[in-house]
Order: C-alpha cells, then sequence, then structure tokens
C-alpha cells in the first residue's frame, strides 16, 4: 500500500505521520485528486450528452423532413437543446465522476494508504466539494440564464421551420410537403422553359375542408410586389370535400386560379409568456411586481426548482464518496445503479412539488428546500458513518444484496449457464 501511494503522489508516508493529521504533501493529494476527478467527468459528459441528443436528433429529422426542412436547420436546432441535455447530464456526471474516482482508490488500495498517512475522508473530500461548488455556480448560469434563452431560441426556430413558405424547390415524381397543410406533385418539368406537366396539389384547412386540384401544366412566378412565389394552373380540375360530406368540382382552362405558395411567416410570440423561458433575475422581477406575468405560485416553483438542483451539485460529492468506498467489497455497477436510482427519485420528487405547486397545492419554495435538507441530511450521516467506519460502509447491506440478486439473475439467463456435461 505504501509502495503505491509513493508512485502515485511522489510522497512515502512516515509512521510519525500516521495519527496525526494531514502530512506537508496535502496539496499534492489534492492535485491528485482533481486530476483523477477530470478525466471521467469530461468522459462522462461527452458520452452522455450525445446519447440525450441522439432520441431528439432522430424526431427532428423525421419532423423535419417532412417539412422540407434542411439539415442544417435540424443542427441549428439541435445546437439550442444542448443547454438543456447539457443541464440533465451535469449531476450525472459529476456523481459518476467521484464515483469512479473513489472506486478506482479504494480497488487499487490506494485509499488505505492514504488514511495510514493521516489522511481521512473527510480530508480527501476538499477538492471534490470545492468541485462541486465549481459546478454549482455553472449549473446556476445554465439553469438561471442559458437555459431560457435557449429554450426560447428553439421554439422560435421550431416554429419558424413549421410555419416557413416554400423555396420553389421541386423534385418531379416526388410529393413535397409545403408547411403542415399543402401537398404538391410534379410529374416532370420542361428543363427548357421550365412548365411543369401533371400537377396535383392537396389543401387542408383549418375548418376541415379538403381541396383537391389537379391542372396538365403549370408554371411559377412572382408576384408584383416580388414577395410570393406564385402557381399559375392551366387545364385543370378541382374537387372540394367539405367536413359534413358534400362535394364541388370545378373545372378550368385558363390560369384562373393562382395560387401563393408562400405565407408571409406570422411573427412568434414574445419571450417571457412562459415561465421555463424567464430567466432568475425575470422570475425574481416578476414576482416581486404588484402584476406578476405569470401566477406567483408558478414564478415561485420555478425560481427555487432552479436555485435547488444548483445547490443540489454541492451535495452529490457527499453521496458519491459513500458508495465509491464499497465498490472493494462489489461489483461497480451495483453502486452506480443504487446513485442513478437516488438521482432519479431526488429528479421525480423536485418535479412533482413544482407541479403541486403550479396548481396551488403547497408551498413549491418549502417543499423544494424540504428534498435538497433531506438529501443533504442523507448524504451527511452516510458520509459521517463511512468517514468514522471505512471498514463498513453505509450502503453495504444493500449493495451486497443488490450484488447477489444481479448475479442470480445473471446465472438465469441462458448465455451464462455452462455447458451440459
Amino acid at each position: 500500500m505504501t509502495q503505491r501511494c509513493t508512485n502515485a503522489l511522489g510522497w512515502r508516508p512516515s509512521k510519525a505521520s500516521i495519527g496525526r493529521g494531514p502530512p506537508s504533501g496535502s496539496g499534492v493529494v489534492d492535485r491528485y485528486m482533481l486530476r483523477q476527478l477530470a478525466k471521467p467527468l469530461a468522459a462522462t459528459l461527452l458520452l452522455v450528452l450525445p446519447a440525450l441528443l441522439m432520441e431528439r436528433l432522430l424526431r427532428l429529422f423525421d419532423f423535419l423532413a417532412g417539412a422540407g426542412g434542411s439539415t442544417s436547420s435540424v443542427i441549428r436546432l439541435l445546437l439550442y437543446l444542448v443547454p438543456h441535455y447539457l443541464g440533465l447530464a451535469f449531476p450525472a456526471a459529476l456523481f459518476l465522476a467521484v464515483y469512479v474516482v473513489l472506486a478506482r482508490l479504494s480497488q487499487d488500495h490506494e485509499f488505505d494508504g492514504l488514511q495510514a498517512a493521516g489522511f481521512s475522508l473527510t480530508r480527501l473530500s476538499r477538492p471534490f466539494l470545492a468541485v462541486g461548488l465549481g459546478c454549482g455556480l455553472l449549473a446556476l448560469g445554465l439553469y438561471g440564464y442559458v437555459q431560457p434563452l435557449s429554450r426560447y431560441a428553439y421554439r422560435a426556430a421550431f416554429h419558424a421551420l413549421t410555419n416557413a413558405g416554400w423555396n420553389a424547390t421541386l423534385v418531379p415524381g416526388e410529393f413535397l410537403q409545403i408547411g403542415r397543410r399543402l401537398t404538391v406533385y410534379v410529374d416532370r418539368r420542361d428543363p427548357e422553359d421550365g412548365t411543369l406537366h401533371s400537377i396535383f396539389l392537396q389543401q387542408r384547412d383549418e375548418d376541415g375542408r379538403e381541396v383537391l386540384t389537379t391542372a396538365a401544366t403549370g408554371r411559377l412566378m412572382l408576384s408584383d410586389d416580388k414577395t410570393e412565389l406564385l402557381l399559375e394552373l392551366d387545364e385543370g380540375q378541382q374537387i372540394t370535400l367539405l367536413p359534413d360530406g358534400r362535394a364541388s368540382t370545378l373545372r378550368f382552362a385558363g390560369s384562373d386560379l393562382s395560387r401563393p405558395f408562400t405565407q408571409r411567416l406570422p411573427l412568434f410570440r414574445l419571450r417571457g409568456t412562459d415561465e421555463r423561458e424567464m430567466t432568475i433575475a425575470e422570475l425574481w422581477a416578476g414576482r416581486q411586481s404588484p402584476n406578476p406575468p405569470l401566477g406567483r405560485t408558478r414564478l415561485d416553483g420555478e425560481l427555487h426548482g432552479r436555485l435547488v438542483r444548483s445547490a443540489s451539485m454541492l451535495v452529490l460529492p457527499l453521496l458519491a464518496m459513500p458508495l465509491g468506498l464499497t465498490a472493494k467489497r462489489s461489483r461497480r455497477s451495483v453502486g452506480i445503479l443504487v446513485g442513478a436510482v437516488i438521482l432519479m427519485v431526488y429528479q421525480q420528487v423536485l418535479q412533482l412539488i413544482e407541479a403541486l405547486g403550479d396548481i396551488g397545492r403547497i408551498d413549491p419554495r418549502l417543499g423544494l428546500w424540504a428534498a435538497l435538507l433531506l438529501l443533504a441530511g442523507f448524504a451527511i450521516v452516510v458520509f459521517r458513518h463511512s468517514d468514522r467506519h471505512p471498514e463498513e460502509g453505509a450502503f453495504d447491506g444493500m449493495i451486497i444484496w443488490l450484488d447477489r440478486a444481479v448475479a442470480t439473475i445473471a446465472g438465469w439467463l441462458p448465455w451464462r449457464r455452462g455447458p451440459a456435461v
């Protein structure tokens, strides 16, 4: 154990230093812990964030492909979503990074050597708590300012893409979805004069009326004010289907049915009608206003929810360190499972308190801070137990039981069974 500490940290503990507190090389230990923490923290963020974005990326491609959106538009929307998913990945990355570092120190017996040199778990927690404090400040800026602005930018860009007009791109032989209520099909296009042949249009109105139009030929033209594209149809027929089942037919020979293909994009609403789009300063100012833009309970729930989630970053290292020490006596995956369950339950409790506060059932301020205090109290209790009794972790009983359950279930799987004798 001593040799391990000498190789990793660059110093050898003496017998005189045992039981007298941290030796003079405590700064070396802190820097060593920070270096060990940086790698899994960055790796976890680089793995978790793309995984969270992938599901939304597929949904955006599926939706915007039907609406005629381009790949660059999808990428821009995805960039607006990065702060949202970064807020989800940040706590998990911090918790997992601290857990991995403590698990490795425990399994390699470096933690035993550090204890023999006079380093207690409380002393070793200082660099992790400092990182947790820094992550909390970053999370406050992320939750308080970056996420609201990016959320509004995403919604505005999505509105522009789904309501924008057509860019005059027609692919012969393919059905083109223009917006949400217009479908166009063109059989072929004359390369010399640009005349369109065998045109089919399907329009759906908000009142449920559906208009089907066919024409032998047509031409794309600019309107007089050069702000819209017009499609002039020749030798066509139009069928109108009403919601009550009635139908009417109209034939035309000339270009009487010129239709604008682009619509002037309606303005998107102003930011601030949704509390999730308001910054922390705006939430506080709105709550203090005599005429708040939204209900005060909604503003309180959103404001204090962000503050509580930011403050929770300081508690996560205290919870991850005791779990990491149990890796020497069980599988790492079981400890990660326990931590994931705790974080998921905590997140669901915060969301439930905010939802109950939105409908006025409870005061969200008391509920949110009470949940944080319960998590902090639980983390401090298990941390102190692990500090005083490092040979017997606070989660040992539960993790050993889960470890046996996982091993039993794995033994039932057909590909884990040994060959028959």
